[in-house]
């Protein structure tokens, strides 16, 4: 189908054929007494004359409120907020109406100086997003990373944040991509103060301006602040895991006439663990065991000097333009690893035949820096916005692996250094503009956008063999990789009557050349991908809301994954790329339904052609544990997520979450041969959180998840599962704050994985410290009222 005959179709569906009703719709503005728009106020209209609530909403920064598509007749309008007496207006609706200003009088109690989290927290389905509204609810006491592991439709363990069993996840905070993935992904997010979050959207099929990147996008949004002032923040942890670790932070936000900014610091220090215990079978052309390799690694992993920067600088030059700068930075110069690999080798029969250890030594320092800047213009119905942001990464791994072999009960025989540098540096440099707007009846929004990667990797290795220099043929490289990426969109959506429809078109022209220069081998590809998006919900009442998505998408290798080197962790180990990998295009259906705003169903369907998955390989030949990144042929998951916030007393509330799912793998195996790796799994996580005391100064916290036996590629996962628990108390008027968390329990996050397939067998047993105790203080100082009426507010590396 031609791009021109998928715009038609498009627009097909996004201008309709609409039948009018006996409909019109009602909007104001809600403030102070001095004048201030109030944000987040309830508003809600009730039936005349049973007073049943009819719809109900929020307003927003602005103080605004609308709603759209109310039937003809006499009703009661009811404004209310914390702090603020109850505002009532009866009025005939005939016709579209805008109410004069309404202006709420205090009460005459006055509030502390801080928000009162008592709210449960709020889910809202959209037509294209889940939003988990969690501004002034029980868990802005939590850190962003904390919110994440309940936001629902989420799921957070040892290894990663994962949306509908994907790790392919775009984040963003107020829409700008985070270029930062793994342990400084999770340091940003836990030194972020949940009190300065509005919510967070969960998009499993996002809408044509995002780019096409990743199988779904977790958008983190901040609030705003509306009154002047100054506020910050000091906190500090401690971690007793196998080892000692500690975390100090600072934060502070000013918001001035014209000038809003805020600016953060974090310091770490640790030291960390993990446990990985291998066995690998080797067979014969009958199947029987001829060799059993028994890997016992334990790596020791230290962390002196995590450094965490984030400023961000507004400044309002009228009331139409707004500039905006801003910059993040994270950088750990004093990262080193000492990973023991004793390997015990043994014949058919049981016996010890040899054995080696392997004592690797890693320096890894590595930088992080991201500038943004970006430019507003509103016009009467709709704003333009300007964005550019560059990114350098640093990072430089220098690896020392000395291997002793003997035989048993014997002095060692030979010794073997196999020395590595690794050199990488990448830049990445984006550049886009938006245009959002009203037309008529129609809301539609358009953009274009620009990124550029350039990465640059030098490999050099040094052997020796009993201490004499060993000559190394092909390993030594120099590669280099630019890719750029042209992209345009547009879409359009609009409701009526109880409908909501929404579409859009994105294209994207990727153009990227990966040379590894030693070998004289250069990949060249350049393609042209259209992304359509489309959406339906069906608002059946107040309590009934069903909705249906389609979504495509591509995931592109991450750059390490294009890299062709061979790093060694012992010299019968190593792991590759591929600088030939292809992207994978991914298909999103999803059937939606909530119940009573609180119960969300999502059925869904996902299919992949060509992920690029690690695949394990032992090849007989050389008795190598090989784990290279290939393109796989296929995979496919359907699955039922289910997710419910609810009060169950008024000091009791609680989140579940269950999913399940059935996936299917299918890839080429070390022998050539095609197979398919499938499983039914399972996922649930429940969490609990108790007001202790009527002065709600002590709360308490569990939360239990539970994943069972999963597949990726030629892999099997087992099962695995971790309960925590935390106490948390606040004195000194609410301004200060001590937690004690305790984590995985009784040390449920370990992890079984299994390859077994044609002759290859292996089975890793691996554990990575997730039991730990954290005790955390927090003092907040300055105007905490700085948006507390009006519910104040507060950057791409994803595949580094």
């Amino acid at each position: 189908m031609s791009s021109s005959s998928i715009i038609k179709i498009l627009f097909a569906l996004v201008f309709p054929i609409i039948c009018s009703a006996q409909s019109a719709g009602l909007s104001g503005k809600v403030y102070d007494s001095s004048n201030q728009p109030l944000a987040f106020a309830d508003a809600v209209v009730l039936n005349v004359p049973d007073s049943t609530a009819y719809k109900a909403t929020y307003t927003d920064e602005a103080g605004r409120f609308e709603f759209k598509d109310m039937a003809h007749g006499n009703y009661l309008l009811k404004i209310s907020t914390i702090g603020y007496a109850d505002y009532y207006k009866s009025f005939s609706l005939t016709e579209n109406t805008v109410l004069p200003n309404i202006i709420l009088k205090e009460t005459a109690t006055e509030l502390g100086a801080v928000v009162i989290n008592s709210k449960r927290p709020i889910v809202n389905r959209k037509i294209d997003r889940l939003e988990f509204d969690v501004e002034n609810s029980i868990l802005s006491s939590d850190n962003a990373w904390e919110i994440l592991r309940k936001t629902p439709g989420v799921s957070v363990t040892s290894g990663g944040i994962s949306i509908r069993g994907s790790n392919s996840i775009l984040v963003t905070i107020n829409d700008k991509k985070v270029y930062l993935t793994g342990t400084e992904l999770k340091n940003l997010l836990e030194n972020t103060d949940g009190d300065n979050i509005k919510s967070v959207e969960v998009i499993t099929t996002p809408p044509a301006k995002y780019e096409a990147q990743g199988s779904a996008v977790l958008n983190i949004k901040m609030k705003k602040s509306t009154n002047e002032g100054y506020k910050g923040s000091v906190s500090g942890a401690y971690e007793q895991s196998m080892y000692p670790k500690g975390v100090v932070s600072s934060n502070h936000y000013y918001k001035g006439n014209r000038l809003s900014a805020y600016g953060g610091y974090m310091f770490g220090s640790g030291h960390y663990y993990g446990r990985n215990y291998a066995t690998v079978k080797y067979k014969d052309e009958n199947g029987d065991v001829n060799s059993v390799w028994n890997i016992r690694e334990q790596a020791f992993y230290n962390a002196t000097s995590q450094n965490s920067f984030n400023l961000n600088m507004e400044y309002q030059i009228d009331s139409l333009n707004t500039v905006a700068l801003g910059g993040n930075s994270f950088f750990s110069l004093k990262s080193t690893a000492n990973i023991d690999t004793p390997t015990y080798i043994y014949d058919g029969n049981g016996v010890l035949d040899s054995l080696y250890t392997a004592k690797n030594h890693r320096d890894y320092p590595q930088k992080n820096n991201t500038l943004n800047g970006s430019f507003e213009h509103k016009f009467r119905k709709g704003k333009l916005i300007f964005m550019s942001d560059y990114t350098w990464h640093y990072f430089n791994q220098s690896q020392d692996v000395n291997t002793l072999f003997s035989l048993p009960g014997e002095a060692p025989y030979r010794s073997q250094l196999l020395a590595s540098d690794d050199n990488r540096r990448i830049s990445l440099f984006s550049a886009q503009a938006d245009y959002t707007g009203t037309a008529g009846k129609y809301n539609f929004e358009s953009g274009l956008r620009y990124g550029n990667v350039d990465a640059q990797n030098n490999f050099d290795y040094d052997q020796q063999i009993n201490g004499q220099p060993v000559t190394i043929d092909g390993l030594s490289n120099e590669f280099l990789y630019d890719e750029s990426v042209f992209a345009g969109y547009a879409g359009l959506d609009r409701e009526f009557g109880k409908w909501g429809l929404k579409a859009g078109l994105r294209g994207e022209y990727t153009s990227l050349e990966g040379n590894s220069v030693t070998t004289a081998e250069v990949n060249r590809q350049e393609y042209f991908k259209l992304f359509p998006t489309l959406y339906a919900l069906y608002k059946a009442s107040d309590n009934h809301q069903i909705g249906i998505s389609y979504g495509k998408r591509i995931s592109r290798p991450p750059y390490s994954y294009l890299n062709p080197f061979r790093l060694y962790s012992t010299p019968y180990a190593y792991v590759t790329g591929d600088p030939r990998l292809q992207p994978a295009i991914t298909h999103n259906f999803s059937l939606l339904y909530t119940l009573k705003n609180r119960h969300n169903f999502d059925l869904y369907y996902r299919y992949e052609k060509d992920p690029a998955l690690e695949v394990m390989i032992q090849d007989y030949a050389t008795n190598t544990i090989i784990s290279k990144v290939t393109n796989i042929d296929h995979n496919f998951v359907a699955g039922l997520d289910f997710n419910t916030n609810v009060e169950l007393k008024p000091w009791w509330q609680t989140g579940v979450q269950i999913s399940t799912m059935y996936k299917e793998d299918t890839f080429q195996g070390a022998d050539g041969s095609l197979y398919i790796n499938n499983i039914v799994s399972f996922f649930g996580y429940m969490n609990h959180r108790f007001t202790l005391d009527k002065k709600k100064t002590w709360s308490a916290e569990t939360g239990f998840y539970y994943a069972s036996p999963g597949v990726s590629g030629a892999f099997t996962f087992g099962d695995m599962s971790s309960l925590s628990a935390s106490f948390r108390k606040t004195f000194l008027k609410e301004k200060a704050e001590l937690s004690f968390i305790f984590s995985d329990i009784y040390r449920g996050e370990k992890q079984t994985t299994t390859v077994r397939y044609a002759n290859q067998d292996r089975k890793a047993y691996s554990y990575n410290d997730t039991q730990n105790f954290r005790i955390q203080f927090r003092y907040r100082f300055g105007n905490q009222k700085l948006g507390d009426k009006q519910r104040q507010d507060a950057d791409e590396k994803n595949r580094l």
